[in-house]
Formats: C-alpha cells, structure tokens, sequence
C-alpha cells in the first residue's frame, strides 16, 4: 500500500513537470510568432511535449487542448492565414473555398477540432485557457460547416476578446465577421465594424470605408434586403476590376435574376467580364445558368465549351 501511494506521488509529480513544461513551452512558441521567428522546429517540438503531456495524464483538459493549439500553428505551415486579405477575397464563400483541396489542410482541423473537443469534455470548469480552446471550436465547427452560421454565432459570438491569446485574437474576429456575412446578419456586422474602431481594439483585422459598404452590402444581401444591398455594393465599386468590385458586380447581377431582371444582369456581368480581360471563367458559367433558367434572355458571349484536342 505505501509503495502504491510513493508510485501515485512520484506519477503526478512527474505529471505536473510535463504541465509546467508544457505551459512553457506554449509560452514561447507565442513568443516567438509574436516576433516573426516562429520555426517549424518549434512548432514540432510543442507537439510532441503536449502529446507526451496528454500521455502522462490522459484525463487533463489542458493537454488536449495544448495539443489542439499545437497543431493549430501547422495551419500556418501549409500556408493558411487568418488576415484581413484573405478574409475579403473570400467573404460570400464556403469555408472550404478558403482552405482549399489540401487534404493535409482538412485532417489538421479536424483534429484541432476533436482535441480541443476532448479538452472540453473532459473539464468539469472552465480552465485557464477556456476562450482560447473555444476559439479552437469555433473554427473546427465552421470547418465542419454541420451547424448554421447563425448557431455558431450564437454559440461563440460572445467571448471575452481580453483573455485570448494574442495569436487568437485575429482568428476570432476573422471567423466571427465570416459567419456573421454568411448568417445574413447585418446588425452583427456594424457590432463587428464597431469593435474594430474601439481603441482598445487589438487584432489585426480592420477596414477602410469602402470595405465596410462591401461587408454590408454583402450582409443585406444574405440577408435577402436587396434594395439595401444594391445601393451599398455600388458604393463598394471602384474603376479597378479588384475582388471587391467583381464580388460586388457578380451579387448585383444576381439581384437582378433574382428580381426578374436578368437581361440586365447579363449585361452587367458581359461589360465587366470583357473590360476585366476575360479572367473569371466562372461569369461565363453563371451567365449560361441564368439564360436556361430565363428563357429569352441572350448573350453575345460565345458560351460554347471550348474542344478538347
């Protein structure tokens, strides 16, 4: 019986090392990033001391989610960021559009996603890095896109900002501003505006005045308030054929199908398809679509399929 209780002591002590250690180490892989130096030596290195961690004491919370965090940061390895430009280039779109087809990129979350699960799962309270973990679930959920956006908002839209991480701060205000547009929720988006003006505002997303018309528009849309929506996308509009402008151009097009008035939508789509140099295949596509589904409308597009040799 002695023995047990000195091999019981000697097992959480040895616990608690890996946890302090592990903590540590978390502290400087943020450190690091935080300077631009952060390695993909360090990024290994505090996967395997919080899966050794996880190992040691496979009922803590904390280790899972350290190994969740852990593999967050190969996110950035395979080149996925969390920024304000990629956010613009794919608001309006499927979570998988920004992820792309690497499957290394949908295994990775799925795994955040499960880790930072169990971590929660197995916490009877909420522990020292209980926001930052829900972070980790909220981008797992938009990943798995099985819940509404408009749920994932209610879940997750209303987290204490002041106790992420720095590294988490701009991650949640990119994944909170993606679902709000896809929820159509045009009163969470000018909160989202507002937030990002706050002086005490610390994650790196911010937007100029034309991106904040685009970010509405886009939302009434969503929205399906169309009236509100025009009005705010053409504000969006500049004479450069950037993201903003053909996003903008395609949902007006769209409007005006939706409306009854698709000739006037193919006609907005063919000026700026031809004086943008033909570069989206995709107009071409949605102009055909909504000729077969509005009989009589016409193209002077050429919409036959190109000949494979």
């Amino acid at each position: 019986m002695l023995g047990f209780t000195y091999r019981k002591e000697i097992y959480f002590l040895f616990a608690k090392d890996q946890s302090v250690r592990a903590e540590k180490t978390k502290e400087k892989t943020i450190e690091l990033w935080k300077s631009g130096n952060l390695k993909e030596k360090d990024i290994e290195d505090f996967q395997s001391i919080a899966t050794t961690y996880s190992e040691k004491d496979p009922t803590d919370p904390v280790a899972f989610h350290l190994i969740a965090r852990s593999l967050f940061w190969n996110l950035y390895r395979i080149g996925i960021y969390f920024d304000h430009d990629s956010l613009i280039l794919h608001l309006g779109s499927e979570f998988q559009d920004f992820i792309g087809t690497s499957v290394l990129a949908d295994s990775t979350l799925d795994s955040v996603f499960w880790n930072a699960r169990t971590a929660e799962s197995f916490s009877s309270s909420p522990f020292s890095d209980w926001e930052n973990n829900k972070v980790l679930l909220f981008l797992g959920e938009t990943h798995r896109h099985v819940k509404r956006p408009q749920v994932l908002i209610n879940e997750y839209g209303n987290l204490d900002r002041s106790k992420l991480s720095p590294e988490f701060q701009t991650v949640y205000i990119w994944l909170l501003t993606f679902n709000t547009m896809l929820a159509g929720d045009a009163s969470g988006l000018d909160k989202l505006i507002t937030i990002t003006k706050d002086p005490t505002y610390k994650a790196g997303i911010q937007f100029t005045p034309r991106e904040e018309n685009f970010l509405r528009g886009l939302g009434k849309y969503y929205k399906k308030d169309y009236v509100g929506a025009l009005s705010l996308l053409r504000q969006a509009k500049s004479n450069n054929p950037d993201r903003i402008t053909e996003t903008s151009i395609i949902t007006e097009a769209t409007i005006f199908h939706l409306q009854n008035l698709s000739q006037k939508g193919i006609d907005l789509l063919e000026e700026f398809y031809l004086s943008s140099g033909k570069k989206n295949p995709e107009i071409p596509l949605l102009i055909a679509k909504m000729i077969v589904e509005k009989p009589g409308a016409k193209t002077k597009l050429d919409l036959t399929p190109e000949k494979k040799e």
